[in-house]
């Protein structure tokens, strides 16, 4: 599996997008931010304020992989994405279904995966969510 940064994601087009002949219009954009959550510290009173414990994760890491319509993993598609410093992302990529998976390191266990499907010629856009390291209940 590769590794991407933000700068790099020309990588993840070739290796995604499939062969050079593939047409432009086949391709559409995936962009989205990264957050991470420790939960609430204590009790919430319920007519208190509520607690929103979902925050930027700068540089996160997470897994994209492109799937078949029979929900199959595609061989040689898999790479890992760095969100930027602001914990955004953007990828051109194949139209079609893409696995996504929030990594476990550093602050968080990983997260929930996410499937999402790229129309060609159009924006999609996601919110990939960590579960970090410790959670407060």
């Amino acid at each position: 599996m590769k590794t991407l940064g933000v700068s790099t994601l020309v990588v993840a087009i070739v290796l995604l997008a499939g062969p050079a002949w593939a047409a432009v219009e086949s391709t559409g954009t995936l962009n989205g931010t990264t957050q991470i959550s420790f939960g609430c510290p204590g009790p919430v009173r319920d007519s208190g304020p509520v607690c929103n414990p979902w925050r930027t994760y700068p540089s996160a890491r997470f897994s994209i992989s492109r799937r078949s319509t029979a929900g199959i993993p595609v061989p040689n598609t898999a790479v890992v994405v760095t969100s930027s410093p602001t914990g955004r992302f953007s990828l051109r990529l194949a139209a079609g279904r893409y696995l996504v998976t929030p990594l476990p390191g550093g602050k968080t266990h990983g997260g929930a995966r996410l499937t999402v499907r790229v129309r060609a010629g159009a924006e999609t856009t996601v919110l990939v969510r960590f579960v970090g390291v410790p959670q407060m209940e």
